[in-house]
Parts: C-alpha cells; sequence; structure tokens
C-alpha cells in the first residue's frame, strides 16, 4: 500500500486482507477478454463468506451518481445506517472517514480499474479506526463501469468500537 488512500487495483498482492484478495480473485474470473465481468454474472452465493462486507450498486454517467443497491450487514452495522437504496450523494460521512469517496467512483468510471485503499474512520477524543477496502468495476447495460462490487473488511476491528463510531447519516430524500 502507498501513502494515498487508494491506488488502482492491478493484483491480488496489493490487499492486505484475504478478504479482498479472495473478492479481488473472483473478480477476476468474471472479466472477458481483459474487460469487467457483467453485473448479471456476479453471483453472491459464490463468495458467501464475503457477503455481510459486500457492497452492490450502480455509477450513473450522466450526471454522475452513485447508487447503493445492496449493503452487507457489516458494512451497515459498521455505518450505523443500511445505506441500500440510497445515493452517494445522499450521505453525510463528512468529518469520519478519511477517503472521499466519489474520488474512488470517479476514478473506476474514468479508468475501468477496480481501486484498493485504507479508509481512517475518526471520531472525537482521538477515537481511530482504519480498515481495508476494494471497489471493482462490472459491466451493466453495455458500460464496462456501470456496476460496482465492493468490499469494507473490519475484520481488524474491536466490536465493542462500533456503538462508538460517528453515523453515516443521510440527507432527507426530497
Amino acid at each position: 500500500m502507498t501513502d494515498h488512500p487508494f491506488q488502482d487495483f492491478a493484483h491480488a498482492e496489493q490487499a492486505k486482507s484475504n478478504k479482498v484478495r479472495q473478492l479481488y480473485a473472483y473478480w477476476i474470473r468474471l472479466q472477458r477478454h481483459g474487460k469487467p465481468g457483467s453485473r448479471t454474472d456476479f453471483d453472491p452465493t459464490e463468495v458467501p463468506s464475503l457477503l455481510s462486507s459486500l457492497l452492490l450498486g450502480d455509477i450513473e454517467r450522466d450526471p454522475f451518481r452513485v447508487f447503493f443497491r445492496l449493503v452487507g450487514t457489516r458494512v451497515a452495522a459498521f455505518s450505523r445506517l443500511d445505506f441500500s437504496g440510497f445515493y452517494l450523494d445522499a450521505l453525510d460521512y463528512r468529518g469520519r472517514d478519511s477517503i472521499e469517496w466519489e474520488d474512488c467512483y470517479r476514478r473506476i468510471q474514468t479508468t475501468g480499474n477496480g481501486v484498493v485503499g485504507v479508509n481512517r474512520v475518526s471520531w472525537p477524543d482521538t477515537g481511530r479506526v482504519e480498515y481495508e477496502f476494494a471497489i471493482l468495476p462490472l459491466e451493466r447495460n453495455g458500460d464496462p463501469t456501470g456496476s460496482f462490487v465492493a468490499i469494507e473488511n473490519y475484520d481488524g476491528i474491536d466490536p465493542h468500537l462500533i456503538p462508538d463510531l460517528p453515523i453515516v447519516r443521510s440527507f432527507p430524500k426530497g
């Protein structure tokens, strides 16, 4: 890993965690001619040990927006919000996450590559935890980066800290 918050995910060895490497290996198997596999080819039952840590969604082009179709139970618990059915721009994680998530998704859309990185979550009184994540593009309706599968690996985080973490909030719909 570099000092940058995320980088293009080009080979499994870039990931520190087994779960992120496992998702990357599955994603590689879905590829066709070096291009991302289809969202419809992604079968969560083929990676059952990862399900609770996965996010699935769409990257819309015009206007640029990220939609979360499904958020795993561990991700929802860690965020203290199940943001399935929400757009990224309807979530407020400022002052909590070190990653600017929109930058990750724009990078995927621009390059066609997945990204891997480390997010540092901070809260008052100097609390801080970090976890590895990866976001990998999937083809949707002919767009090679129209969808994605992502993973957030919290295995190194004490689950007793979760109630103290800042909540990811959603803006009112409307």
